[in-house]
């Protein structure tokens, strides 16, 4: 096998892997059961802090 035929096939497989990577990411940030757990996570930037301003 050639070089130049390694990595047709290699960069085939590169991009199916990604492809699955990705959906399955998807899926689990997109499941039902997580809903309300980054409904609360979207408004963190909008909240307030009630002790002042905390230094990092």
């Amino acid at each position: 096998m050639d070089l130049v035929k390694l990595q047709s096939i290699l960069s085939t497989v590169w991009v199916v892997w990604f492809f699955a990577l990705f959906l399955g990411m998807l899926i689990y940030v997109m499941r039902p059961s997580k809903r309300r757990h980054y409904e609360s996570q979207a408004d963190i930037p909008l909240r307030d802090d009630a002790a002042g301003h905390r230094s990092i």
